[in-house]
């Protein structure tokens, strides 16, 4: 049995203390580092978390008590603030655009609406957000270290989420039919029966009769002979049976059945389809041509329209555009429209072969683009309704 002197003991006692001594201060900082890496990064979760959160609160369709979603900006903040956990943010800015440029820049909605994300714009008003606009939800927080060991400034982390809005959705049909036409009734076929007691069979007898000459003898046939039908007779009293009734059904004719007339699918796309010109502006009147080169004239179910009615009027007190009237081949639409954009209620005009306009009529001149200018014509004819008439296409 090996036999340890105390002093080697205490020896390797007090080295052990000497290492442990050296390594704590690099276990410390590992553990501190660790610690602080992971409220950065729960904070940087956090705020991704809140503007995402935040900006589907406010791109949510329909109504609250305080209006529409995108101009609830307290429920806005209040959804932002909720998903988070341990974090205060700094600033919760609302804001909106009309999406990107190919370059990446921002589509201003008017000269009162900033989208940058760094400002606040909420609530915006009425009648300003359209199909394809954006809401900008930007929410800002400090990272600040537990303990101030290096001169480090407070780290800002900074999120932006934006959704797009889908105001209203449109839905292609058919017109309901305007009148009815009832079916006539067809009466039931009903056989005939012969009453009981009368159901004895004729007898029919056809002799065939020659002539005598008065000297007894015979001749020849006259070439034609005599069917002569005889009544029966009772065996026992020798009278004639009553006749016997045949009842002769009428024949009711069967009901002409008319085949449904389908329509025959057309081509609407390729050399012979149908294809449109620019859209164009002239004083009050945005138009755009349409060349029907199928032969046929076509039914429209929908037809829907974009335009800048805030700022299109430049000239004036009022810069307000107000859609008055829509004609196409003779068919007129009345009406007073004032928004950025409108599905045309109770216009179902047709596109006659060749060549036609359509024309938006506005109260007053039309001198500003700001390239929301679309028109699109939905088709109802077989063959054509996967092929609307597109501006922008």
């Amino acid at each position: 049995m090996s036999h340890i002197p105390r002093n080697q003991s205490k020896k390797n006692k007090a080295q052990a203390m000497v290492e442990f001594m050296l390594a704590l201060p690099v276990l410390i900082a590992l553990i501190y580092g660790i610690i602080e890496v992971s409220r950065l990064v729960f904070i940087f979760a956090s705020v991704a978390n809140a503007s995402r959160q935040a900006a589907r609160y406010g791109a949510a369709a329909g109504e609250t008590e305080n209006g529409h979603y995108y101009q609830d900006c307290e429920g806005i903040r209040d959804v932002a603030n909720r998903s988070a956990i341990i974090v205060d943010f700094d600033e919760i800015n609302i804001t909106y655009d009309r999406g990107i440029t190919p370059d990446g820049t921002q589509i201003q909605i008017s000269d009162e609406v900033d989208p940058s994300p760094d400002v606040s714009t909420c609530p915006i008003e009425d009648n300003t957000i359209r199909n394809g606009d954006r809401i900008i939800v930007q929410v800002t927080a400090s990272y600040e270290p537990i303990l101030d060991l290096l001169p480090l400034e407070p780290l800002t982390v900074v999120s932006a989420s934006a959704r797009t809005f889908l105001i209203s959705v449109p839905i292609a049909g058919s017109s309901m039919p305007l009148s009815f036409a009832a079916e006539s009734a067809t009466p039931s076929r009903v056989p005939t029966e012969t009453p009981p007691g009368l159901d004895v069979p004729t007898e029919t007898l056809i002799p065939t009769s020659t002539n005598r000459p008065p000297s007894g003898g015979l001749t020849p046939s006259s070439g034609f002979s005599t069917n002569t039908q005889f009544a029966p007779t009772n065996p026992a009293s020798g009278s004639p049976l009553p006749p016997t009734l045949t009842f002769t059904p009428s024949k009711t004719p069967q009901p002409t059945v008319t085949p449904s007339i389908t329509p025959t699918a057309i081509s609407c796309n390729g050399i012979t389809g149908v294809s449109h010109g620019p859209l164009v502006i002239k004083d009050n009147v945005m138009e755009m041509r349409i060349d029907n080169r199928t032969g046929y004239a076509l039914s429209v179910t929908q037809i829907y329209v974009e335009w800048n009615h805030d700022k299109g009027h430049q000239t004036g007190g009022e810069s307000i555009l107000r859609l008055r009237q829509i004609a196409l081949a003779s068919q007129i639409w009345n009406g007073d429209i004032n928004s950025p954009s409108a599905y045309i209620p109770t216009f179902f005009p047709t596109i006659p072969p060749g060549e036609s306009i359509v024309q938006f009529i506005f109260h007053q001149n039309y001198d500003l683009r700001d390239g929301t200018e679309r028109i699109i014509i939905t088709l109802g004819t077989p063959g054509c309704v996967n092929y609307p008439i597109d501006s922008r296409q």
